[in-house]
Parts: C-alpha cells; sequence; structure tokens
C-alpha cells in the first residue's frame, strides 16, 4: 500500500519525506507535488524503489474452448 512518511525534527525544524510503496516513475511524481507543497529540500535522494520499473506481462486469450475454436 502507497504511503508518505513525514518526519519533524523537533530540534533542528527539519522535515524528511519519505514516498514508500510506489514504483518507478510515479514516485518521483508523488515527491514533486510534495516539494510544490512544502518547498524545495535541502537534500533530495532517489530510493531502490524509486528506481524499480512496473513490468507489464500481457497474456492473449482466445475464444472459445481450451483451443482458442
Amino acid at each position: 500500500m502507497p504511503e508518505i512518511e513525514f518526519t519533524l525534527d523537533p530540534r533542528s525544524g527539519e522535515l524528511s519525506v519519505e514516498v514508500k510503496g510506489v514504483r518507478g516513475p510515479a514516485c518521483g511524481d508523488i515527491a514533486h507535488l510534495a516539494k510544490e507543497l512544502l518547498g524545495e529540500p535541502r537534500q533530495e535522494r532517489a530510493t531502490a524503489e524509486m528506481r524499480l520499473v512496473a513490468t507489464i506481462v500481457p497474456r492473449v486469450r482466445g475464444r472459445g474452448g481450451p483451443c482458442g475454436h
């Protein structure tokens, strides 16, 4: 399940945001939205999850019975 985790350091006031459960470019889209709402970060790093690409496996089904007739 996708989630965004916000952590606020009470001493420094520094806010960190981590996007979890979202793969590939969609993760970057969420991070961009967070930047628009919260401002530019001092530091930004891509996680391994962001570098993952969703794999789509096509399936072909024939019509009718088991032989596709």
